[in-house]
Parts: C-alpha cells; structure tokens; sequence
C-alpha cells in the first residue's frame, strides 16, 4: 500500500478510533494477566512493569488451551488502562505478552492520539512493536503515515518511506484528495521525548507538486506547546531597504523564559539585529526588545574626518522594555521602557513593539516615545505610588533641552474603610518634579479630600453628592529659558509676572480649588410594542471659586483635552493637576437606547455644559470655556452582526459647525467585509491657530473563492487632498496554510525617509513553520 493510500485512510479516522465507551460483550470478555516481555528491546528495561490486566472485547473470542493464546475476531478491542486497540481480528499470546493484530487496526494512547495499521505486532501494554502500513492521527490535526513504523521505548517512533501533513487529506463528502502541503520523507523519526519530528531526505510538496529538497528537516512535535525552531519568516522588497527577509528563531529556554531571535537583512543598509526575551516567575514578569543596525552611511569632510550624514548616526538602535517584580507582600517594581538613536528609525525599518509589548495606541506610530519607571506600594487602603517618566520626542521641531524630564513624582492615596455621614472617603496628595536641560523647571504639590455619597430611592432616582478639598503650591525656576509663559530675557519675564524684578527668575505660587455638587439621574426601560426602550436623563451641578488658574501657573500637564459626551460628568475634566474646572456650572445630558425584535438596535446622546462664567482652564479649540459649551453626542446604529455604525460628534454652539467628528462604519455581507473610518477634528498649534484634521481609512475583503481573497487598505488625508498609505493583499487561508501577499505604497516622508513602495510575503505552516 502506497502513502498517499495510507495517509488518504484517515477519512475514516473517526470511525476506525471508534467509541470506547461502547457497552462491554461480558459474555465474550477474557482477562489475561501479562508475562515477561521477549520483546524487550523495545522496553526501557529499566523501567517497573506495569500490573495491570487486559481487557478483550469481539463478537468471538476462544483458547485452545488453557495458558495459550487467545483469539479473538470481529470487531475487537483490547483494553489496557488508558490505551486501546481496535481491530478485525487479534491474537495475544500471555507466555510472550504480545499482541498481533490485523485488518483495519486501530491504537489510541491516553493522549488521545491514533495510530492506525494493516498489522501490527505490540506488547501487550500496546506501547511498543512493529508496525506495517502505518498511518496516525496526531494532535493539531497533524497526520503522519508510512509503509512501516517501528515503535520503542514508549516515545520514539521510526518510520519509512513516510508522509508528513498537517491538512485535511479528505474533502467534505470523506473523499480523498491531495493536502496543501506535505511531507514525503525516507525516514522519519518521531521523538516524543525531546517533542521534534525530524525528516531525512526530505521533498517538500504543495498541492502534490515538489517544490525543494533538504537532507535533512526538523520540526515541533504537533503535541507540544512550545519548542525551539524557526517561525514564518516574512520576505519582501522594498524602496527604502530593497530587498529585505526576517528569519526568526524562537528559543524555548526553560518552562519560565523564552526568547526570539528576528535578523532582518536588508541589501541597502544591511543586517539589522533584533531580538526579544520574555521571563515569567511567581513573583516578577520581564520582557526586553531590541535591535541595532550599523548604518554606515557618514561622509568625510575636508580635514579627513568621517561626519554623520543628514543627522543620521552610524549605528541605529533602539530598545523597549516592560516587567515587574513584586518585592514582599505589598511592594511592586515596574518599568515600561522605549528608545531610539533617531526619529526616522522605526518608519524605515517597520518597527513597532510586538507581542507581550503590544500597546493598545502603538508609541511607534506617534510623535513621543516614553520610559517610565515605577515603584508601587499598597496595604490596608493605602497606595503609593513613586514614579519617573523619560520622553523622547519624534518630530522635527522637538527640541530635547526644552523636553522634561519627571524625576520623580510621588502619589499618595488613602481609602478610608469607614464611611463618613453614609459616603465614601478619600485623600491624596502628589508633589512632581519636572526637569529640564535648557527650559523651566516646575516642583509641585497638591493635596486634596474627596468625599461622595449615592443615594438611589425607591422610585429609582439616582443622586451623587460629591465634595472636594484642595490645594496647590508651584515653585517655578529659571523662567527666563520657557517658553510656555516667559520671553528670552528676565525682563520680559518680569512683564508677564508684576510681582517679580528683572533679575528674578523664579516664583512661588498657591492655589486653593474646592468643588461642590450634585448630579441626579433617573434610568427608565419599558417595552413599546415589543421595542426595548431604556432613556436615561441625567443633571450634574457644580461650584468651584471662579478665576482660580491664573497666568502664573503654567500648565504643563493638562494641554490636551478631548471633550465628549463620555466625559461630560466628569467634575474636573483638566487631564492634569496645572489645570483646574473653575466656576459654577451645569452639566446635562441624556443617552437612549432602542432595540428592536428583528436585531436593529438604536443608541444615542447628547449634552451640553452651561457656565455662570467663563473659564480659560482650557484652550478655545477644546469646546469648553464659554458660558455654553459645544454640543457633544453619539449616535450608534446596528443591525444584527450585519452593519453597525458608531459616530461620535462635537458641534460648535455657536455656528452649528462640526468641530469634532468620529465615524465607523463596518458591514460584513456574505464574502464581503469591511470597515471605514472618518475622523475630522480642530487642533490648536503652538501659534494659538486652529489647523484642521481630516482623514479617511478604508478597509475590505472580499472572498472569491473558499479559501482565496482580496483585500486592500487606503488612507486618505482630505484636509491636504493626498494619499497617506494603501495596502493591497491577495491572501490564501486553509486549516492548515496562510499566504499573504501584500503590495504597499507608503507616502510618509520626513527629512531622512522618502516615501516607499513594498512588497511583503508572509506565510505560516501549521505545525511545521508557524
């Protein structure tokens, strides 16, 4: 029998493993004890035998004699512990404990894998023997098949002239057919001790056509988790690096650590080695990334000296980092760590971070990378928390001298576990600490008591009584060197600030910013005519001492507001403590809901805040401020898991313009799916002028065929009419293989990177390179 025969025999690999379970024939059942083993060259001898009996099972079973073989035929399973044989007919001879089996044999081991035969001779543990016309049904689908196995010691296994696939061999009506890919080796050698599978002369085959030759192979054993090997390497050719390929090899170090290695060789700048390590204990978590490239690219000036060209350094690097470690019971030590040699490093090189370093918004695509080191403390209600932040700003007109440093900032929280008059209790205090190389540098410290109560009455109206207690102190030094109030020179400086000389650089400043309010909210649901409705109106009214963020206290943690209905309750929306919501005001807002029995469901809301007075706690693009602020909302509408639209909006309160607009819109309609995004949005520049966003990004697939698609990707940048990026991807997908193919044109340019047309090949084999 051929191995395409054999492996194609799997169809009816849920049949031939059968049902152990199935009602026992007593009356046909013989138990027999096993003696010693002649075929003890394929025991660890070393190892204790296991007493256990062994169960048969037929529609007929005799013995000639008594102590001599049993014969057993039709429909015969042998039992022994966790292990079974099923097969057309059987003979087991206790005097030498082997079993001869055949017709449409059958094996499963406690691991649930089955190995399948024309006839097989195994010791009666059914552990270890001969096997012909061998195929088996392994874990992840894989399927392994040959014209005879030898099986030893319980975990090695030597095939010849075998098959190797992870793929379906039948088609849905149980017919055979030609896998993805496959396989054909001379020999096989299946170690289940160290978990590979190794090849020798091997033939590597898609769709039954040979496409390479290797001497020799080794691949994960389709049982095992984790294990050393190379993964799908990612090919390409690109403009900015020409023709690129990144190999990894993941190492399996030990049960709690592991590592990646990712070279990726490029023909324009070379070899750009990368790398990441990941180690996990009871008590601590670590993970560390990075890479660096010798980017020889410097010129030599007049006097024979060799220069960075266009600011570019000759190595590039970069690394990130995260982890933990928790020292006794109550303290934690943290890091979150990111850096590069240049700004232009993680666009040329497509770097980002990946896997356990995955963040929600990718640092790498924004304008300021971050490293943060933490120390955390928390017992009984108290936490503190003692940290330091380093930034590193992306573009062009960053300067770092001016950038700060936070070195360190101190935050203190106590939870009272005692309710006071029915609510809850809290108090804080931070004190921060900001330093810079050539600009102001700011110390802080705040201090503040926090108090709230819900009451919820009978009739289901909701009340929150909130109040808080707070203090500022800022000391700012060497005022002249900012550039957030002051000019160049002291003078000027003594002009924003009355109460200082013209030789001073430095001042102190208090604040006292208490809040009082009350918001009320009544939730409602009733079904209309079989449509659930559920509307809930909501007030929030708040008092602060008006005036309360004078000139002199420069703002340095609150520049950036986005204001929406999700925000709108918030009492203090400054995102910082250098800003604070001062003034009375009015917060009001509902959001409705509608569900509809055929599966269209309608959510909305809107609100607005109303002033007694302005505030210049934000800047005027914010929407907040005036005695009426914009309006802001959300309208979401879905039908089913068909479409589903989300929009978010902020409309100007006195002209009726869009001043802010989020919209996504996704559909999936038989093969097709898709999303589209639409995001228009007023920002303030460093000139107090409001420079508009406007972006659209479009993604789809659509499948051709069961297994073949089409898809693409496109941003656009509206506000400048021009292309940002566009993807175009012809992707395979089976149980089994992924092939993508992806053509890429890239429109960002920067001093040092031009914009870059690529094309990337990625693909995975499972089980075998994945």
């Amino acid at each position: 029998m051929t191995t395409d025969r054999l492996i194609a025999r799997l169809c009816l690999s849920t049949v031939l493993s059968g049902a152990a379970g199935a009602a026992w024939a007593q009356d046909n059942a013989i138990y027999a004890e096993p003696s010693p083993n002649p075929l003890a060259q394929f025991v660890d001898l070393d190892e204790e035998p296991e007493e256990a009996a062994i169960l048969f099972e037929a529609d007929s079973v005799s013995r000639e004699i008594d102590g001599g073989p049993i014969t057993a035929e039709g429909d015969v399973s042998a039992f022994f512990g966790e292990r079974y044989l099923r097969a057309d007919r059987l003979i087991y001879d206790p005097a030498t404990d082997i079993v001869y089996a055949e017709g449409d044999v059958a094996i499963t081991d406690e691991n649930l894998e089955t190995a399948f035969a024309g006839r097989v001779e195994i010791t009666g543990d059914l552990r270890d023997g001969i096997v012909e016309n061998f195929s088996a049904l392994l874990a992840e689908n894989a399927r392994l098949a040959a014209d005879s196995a030898v099986r030893e010691q319980g975990a090695r296994t030597r095939l010849n002239r075998a098959v190797y696939t992870a793929c379906n061999v039948c088609d849905d009506d149980g017919e055979a057919k030609t896998p993805t890919w496959r396989v054909k080796s001379l020999r096989v050698v299946r170690d289940e001790e160290r978990k590979v599978v190794r090849f020798y002369h091997a033939f590597f085959e898609i769709k039954g056509v040979p496409v390479f030759y290797v001497p020799f192979l080794q691949g994960p054993d389709p049982s095992v988790e984790r294990q050393s090997g190379f993964l799908a390497p990612s090919i390409g050719a690109s403009s900015r690096l020409g023709f690129n390929l990144e190999l990894p090899y993941y190492l399996a170090i030990s049960n709690s650590q592991d590592a990646t290695f990712s070279p990726k060789y490029t023909t324009n700048d070379g070899v750009l080695w990368q790398g990441e390590y990941r180690r996990r204990g009871k008590k601590s978590y670590h993970v560390l990334a990075g890479g660096v490239i010798n980017y020889d690219n410097r010129v030599t000036d007049d006097a024979g000296r060799r220069e960075d060209e266009n600011g570019i350094p000759g190595v590039r690097w970069h690394y990130f980092g995260e982890g933990y470690k928790d020292v006794g019971d109550h303290w934690r030590l943290s890091y979150d760590l990111e850096r590069i040699s240049d700004r232009e490093y993680l666009r040329q090189y497509d770097v980002e971070r990946e896997g356990d370093l995955r963040q929600e918004l990718d640092r790498s695509r924004t304008n300021r990378l971050r490293s943060n080191a933490r120390a955390q403390w928390r017992r009984n209600g108290h936490n503190l928390t003692i940290d330091s932040y380093v930034f590193q700003g992306l573009r062009a007109t960053d300067d770092a001298s001016s950038t700060p440093y936070v070195l360190p900032s101190f935050d203190y929280r106590y939870d009272f576990s005692r309710r006071l008059a029915g609510g809850r209790t809290s108090i804080n205090a931070n004190t921060t600490f900001l330093l810079r190389t050539g600009g102001t540098d700011t110390q802080r410290f705040t201090a503040s008591a926090y108090w709230e109560r819900d009451i919820i009455t009978r009739g289901g109206h909701r009340f929150n009584l909130f109040a808080e207690a707070r203090a500022d102190a800022y000391y700012f030094t060497d005022l002249d060197q900012g550039t957030e109030i002051c000019s160049d020179s002291a003078a000027d400086c003594a002009a924003d600030f009355p109460g200082l000389t013209s030789d001073d650089t430095s001042t102190f400043e208090t604040r006292l910013a208490p809040s009082i309010g009350l918001e009320w909210s009544y939730p409602l649901y009733n079904n209309i005519g079989g449509v659930g409705v559920f509307i809930e109106p909501r007030i929030q009214a708040v008092a602060s001492p008006a005036r309360q963020n004078p000139l002199e206290i420069i703002n340095e943690d609150s520049q950036s507001i986005e204001f929406d209905y999700a925000g709108l309750f918030d009492y203090n929306k400054a995102t910082g403590y250098d800003t604070f919501e001062d003034g009375q005001r009015i917060n009001v807002g509902v959001a409705a809901t509608a569900e509809f029995p055929f599966g269209l469901t309608v959510e909305g809301s809107a609100g607005q805040q109303f002033r007694l007075q302005t505030t210049n706690a934000f800047s005027p693009s914010s929407g907040l401020g005036d005695t009426q602020s914009d309006i802001v909302g959300s309208l979401n509408v879905k039908y089913k898991e068909i479409v589903g639209v989300e929009n978010r909006f902020r409309i100007d309160n006195d002209t009726g313009s869009i001043q802010r607009a989020e919209s996504m819109a996704r559909f999936s309609l038989g093969p097709v799916l898709g999303n589209l995004t639409y995001v228009r949005l007023n920002e303030e520049n460093i000139a107090a002028a409001l420079v508009r966003r406007e972006e659209l990004t479009a993604l789809g697939r659509i499948k051709i065929t069961d297994h073949w698609s089409l898809g693409g990707a496109w941003r656009i940048d509206l506000e400048q009419d021009r292309t940002i990026r566009q993807d175009f991807i012809v992707g395979y997908q089976d149980e089994c293989m992924t092939v993508a193919l992806t053509y890429r044109r890239d429109r960002t340019e920067d001093d040092n990177l031009e914009p870059d047309n690529a094309f990337l090949v990625s693909f995975t084999l499972r089980s075998l390179v994945d």
